[in-house]
């Protein structure tokens, strides 16, 4: 990772290629587009918005070449870049002047709550728009031997509901990571473990933990999820994030061993859904009560003052 950080740092054209060949590989292999994007934050933390700008406006560019090479046209590529580096380069460039990792969070959380709120605006009707989608892939995917069409209509009626606040909330999260990943190369080339400490610490505003709730509440209310169930999805991401933070302050204030990290996320993985909700739950709770002050040894909270 350091070797990587080190060459998109080497200069702008350096950058360039990084972000465009992880761009491209990330139409094959989705987990890189979140390193396409923090090659993007990176320049934006190191170098400024103007040079971030520029790899951007090159990046574009190469994209634009080798989708009319690969696919026949631009406009594939040119959106997935488009999609991927201008968040980042807005959020790296809010990080570098604030250095408040709380705000780039807060500030994806409202990402994921806009991309939302324009498939409400631009689309008749959310669920029937999705599930069509579903039914389509899952014909595709599944083989119609092995499960019937009544059964993969079912699947796609389960999820239609529940798939404009899932996008957004993906988008919170690949937008949150593209940045984590940013400003941890940025860490290990300039200051070693400083943004470990500002992940320790992170904790979001009190605007999110009044928010949350009401949209919780007022989704159930209908008998289908509507907006307000989806935007609550976002809410629920970013406590998440939280609560994920909460566990490594936790370990770092008693310096346990990194076997216990090691087995929270696989008891994350094992656990899911449940365990998103628990560990989304641990993260709001950490909100209004700051557990990892309270828990911190020597501490007249912690049993040991």
């Amino acid at each position: 990772m350091k070797a990587l950080a080190g060459y998109v740092v080497r200069g702008r054209m350096q950058a360039t290629i990084a972000a465009s060949v992880l761009a491209v590989l990330a139409v094959l292999i989705t987990p890189l587009s979140v390193f396409s994007a923090a090659v993007i934050g990176l320049v934006a933390l190191s170098q400024g918005l103007r040079e971030g700008f520029l790899v951007v406006l090159m990046g574009l560019v190469a994209l634009a070449v080798l989708g009319w090479l690969l696919f026949d046209g631009p406009m594939v590529l040119l959106a997935t870049g488009a999609v991927l580096w201008l968040p980042l380069l807005l959020m790296g460039e809010v990080l570098r002047i604030t250095r408040s990792l709380r705000l780039v969070v807060e500030i994806a959380v409202a990402a994921g709550m806009l991309l939302i709120a324009l498939q409400y605006l631009l689309l008749d009707d959310v669920a029937g728009f999705w599930s069509e989608l579903l039914q389509q892939y899952l014909t595709l995917l599944v083989n119609p031997e092995v499960v019937q069409e009544v059964e993969r209509q079912n699947m796609a009626d389960v999820l239609a509901p529940w798939m404009a606040g899932g996008l957004g909330a993906a988008w919170f999260v690949q937008l949150v990571l593209s940045m984590f990943l940013a400003r941890s190369w940025q860490s290990v080339l300039y200051h070693p473990g400083g943004f470990s400490q500002e992940f320790y610490e992170l904790r979001l505003g009190r605007w999110l933990l009044l928010l949350v709730p009401v949209l919780l509440l007022s989704g159930m209310l209908g008998d289908k999820p509507g907006f307000l169930a989806q935007l609550a999805l976002v809410g629920m991401a970013a406590f998440f994030i939280q609560g994920v933070a909460l566990v490594h302050g936790l370990v770092s204030n008693y310096k346990a061993g990194q076997i216990w990290l090691i087995g929270f996320y696989l008891l994350l993985i094992i656990g899911m859904p449940a365990s998103f909700t628990a560990v989304s739950a641990a993260g709001y709770a950490d909100g209004w009560l700051n557990i990892r002050a309270k828990a911190r040894p020597g501490s007249k909270n912690s049993g040991s003052g």
